[in-house]
């Protein structure tokens, strides 16, 4: 099922972005199993209903990556995606700096990102003429703190 999801919810962007090197529309079965195995999916649950999903992994003891959130269409737009964020950090309290990719023409995910504390690295990869992808890192206050 969550195989599925990916592809339906990345859809809508390999058809825009034409972008056949990166798409998860074209991950195959065994690509997708094979990441099962490097971090953790959780299912993303609305009202007993399957909505999505989400891959992270742990870089080292204090990175966490955030690969993927698929949010079906029909549940996009209500906020879910920033919940899960929330839910994520506090699922890692441990871990000090979170890191990501996005698409750069997607203005309303890099707001998100934004929004949720993220900040541009200035790494980006060109991937078509349409498409660019961006890095964001957010980093916690609690690094910051000495032992008194």
């Amino acid at each position: 099922m969550l195989y599925e999801i990916q592809k339906q919810v990345f859809l809508p962007l390999y058809k825009k972005y034409e972008d056949h090197q990166t798409t998860p529309v074209l991950q195959t079965f065994e690509r997708f199993q094979e990441r099962l195995h490097q971090g953790i999916f959780y299912k993303i649950i609305v009202e007993d209903e399957l909505a999505g999903s989400v891959h992270v992994y742990k870089k080292s003891s204090q990175t966490m990556r955030l690969h993927m959130i698929n949010i079906l269409e029909s549940f996009q737009g209500k906020g879910l995606a920033q919940q899960v964020m929330t839910r994520l950090e506090m699922i890692y309290p441990e871990v000090t700096s979170w890191e990501l990719d996005t698409i750069l023409q997607e203005e309303k995910n890099c707001y998100l990102y934004e929004k949720m504390g993220y900040v541009r690295t200035g790494e980006q990869k060109k991937i078509n003429d349409n498409m660019t992808i961006i890095s964001y890192e957010k980093h916690s206050g609690l690094s910051q703190l000495q032992p008194l």
